[in-house]
């Protein structure tokens, strides 16, 4: 079973953690962001076979890409 990490980022080491992958990798953001969600599906897939709905929650922000 996967476990949470001991360290997160907070979100302005987020934002740059994005901006470097982004301008060093030349792709989009809206690329970045199904990359990452297409990674975490597999992750719960792979944890909660038999799972058959999952509820994504997302707070206030300005896409919803945090969900």
């Amino acid at each position: 079973m996967h476990t949470l990490p001991d360290n997160l980022y907070t979100a302005a080491q987020t934002r740059e953690i994005d901006r470097s992958i982004i301008e060093d990798h030349h792709i989009s953001g809206s690329e970045l962001m199904s990359r990452a969600a297409k990674a975490a599906l597999d992750i719960l897939v792979k944890t909660w076979p038999q799972t058959k709905y999952i509820i994504v929650l997302c707070g206030a922000g300005n896409n919803g890409g945090d969900g």
